[in-house]
């Protein structure tokens, strides 16, 4: 049996999964099972190379996956119901924002299981208060307060001829994502797609603007793109950054960099959690910040679904997610111990209010492709900045394009 795991920038996620199924296999000895390691990009090739040729390319029997990618695979024919696969999966027992949103299909129907969850928010070292002018309180930064604590930072950097900027992305490839600019485009009131969700909305003025907003923080020295430092260990926290976006929690002291234990930590930059429904108006229906979470399904064609379903019940028995997701400074999808993580965290408090105004991409399924238009999009963006020849402009050009493509995608659904 093989397992197809996403690939992540901490290292701890792959030892600790290793570590389950090593567990999985010495009490289920007549399974043999095994995992492979795909970035997001190749697991997207190997889905629908296995469309193109099946006999050729093989699918996985469990794939990890984004939790909106479940309703195009499902309408694809690639994946198994799993309230049909054992009876006592309860695909409710999630926090609340998770199954208001995620709840069984038609019929009681769930193709895929919440596994773990990451929210972005904003982390500071000790260095960046005095640039602040003082901690600013639980509500945070406003976005112009935040450019204007850069600004001041990245003056002081260029006269003392440091190497290091105020600001680092870490876990990141070099280029901005999704993941990167998501929380400043919902913020703004932009989105990937129109309230109706009858065509794309890429080149919305609010959402140009919010992807710009995050690429003019490079654009003007506040932070470095496939910055060296990324590739050479630096962990999750550069150590002569003020701040860092990041999706994990730093402060937890787990996984790659750890410990963090000096590190303070703020929401987005622009977003009050306590008013998030107010504050963040998205295009995609979303009453607060992106969360991004990841679930485990069973392919259709596994030859063994006994097999499949006993690993899937193994992987999400709530004491080996917490323990699982404890390694890796994410949150584990099961209520009780997301709740028992969130007392245990330095600042549950604050995370508390942002998963309470969280919300998740849309699970439709067109969204997948619609992302990967606009990763491109970014990823080229991100090179003409590190090039140094990046033009608001060019951003638009480009937006239009792939909103181009997505409205025609939309048209044959």
């Amino acid at each position: 049996m093989l397992i197809w795991l996403l690939s992540d920038s901490d290292s701890s996620k792959h030892l600790a999964f290793s570590e389950t199924l090593s567990g999985f296999c010495s009490h289920f000895t007549d399974i043999k099972a095994e995992f492979a390691v795909k970035t997001r990009h190749s697991l997207w090739e190997s889905i629908f190379a296995h469309l193109r040729d099946s006999k050729r390319n093989p699918i996985a029997d469990i794939i990890e996956i984004p939790h909106n990618w479940t309703a195009l695979l499902a309408k694809l024919g690639l994946l198994s119901d799993l309230s049909r696969i054992f009876e006592d999966f309860n695909p409710l027992a999630c926090p609340e924002f998770i199954t208001r949103e995620f709840g069984p299909g038609e019929g009681g129907t769930v193709f895929s299981a919440p596994w773990w969850m990451e929210a972005p928010a904003l982390f500071y070292s000790p260095s960046a208060l005095k640039a602040m002018g003082g901690n600013p309180g639980e509500h945070g930064l406003s976005w112009e307060e935040f450019s204007a604590v850069l600004e001041k930072l990245s003056i002081r950097r260029r006269a003392m001829g440091s190497d290091f900027y105020p600001l680092c992305f870490p876990a990141s490839s070099g280029a901005l994502g999704l993941n990167d600019v998501l929380p400043r485009v919902w913020s703004r009131g932009g989105g990937l797609f129109s309230q109706d969700l009858s065509r794309a909305s890429f080149n919305k003025d609010e959402t140009s603007a919010g992807i710009q907003d995050l690429l003019n923080l490079a654009v003007n020295g506040h932070a470095r793109l496939f910055s060296p430092a990324l590739f050479e260990g630096a962990g999750y926290f550069h150590e002569g950054a003020a701040f860092a976006f990041s999706p994990r929690d730093l402060c937890s002291g787990r996984g790659m960099g750890a410990p963090k234990s000096t590190l303070g930590m703020l929401p987005w930059p622009g977003y009050n959690p306590a008013q998030a429904p107010k504050v963040w108006q998205a295009g995609a229906n979303a009453a607060g910040g992106p969360v991004n979470i990841n679930n485990l399904a069973v392919f259709s064609g596994t030859a063994d679904l006994k097999a499949a379903a006993s690993l899937l019940k193994w992987l999400l028995k709530p004491e080996r997610v917490g323990k699982f997701t404890a390694a890796f400074s994410v949150f584990p999808c099961h209520r009780a111990e997301f709740e028992e993580r969130l007392e245990n965290s330095r600042q549950g408090g604050l995370y508390r209010r942002i998963f309470t105004g969280a919300s998740l991409r849309p699970n439709i399924t067109v969204y997948p492709t619609a992302e990967m238009l606009l990763e491109r999009v970014l990823w080229n963006m991100s090179l003409s900045v590190a090039r140094r020849d990046y033009s608001n402009d060019d951003l638009t050009r480009e937006l239009i394009i792939a909103q181009g493509e997505a409205d025609y995608l939309l048209s044959l659904y």
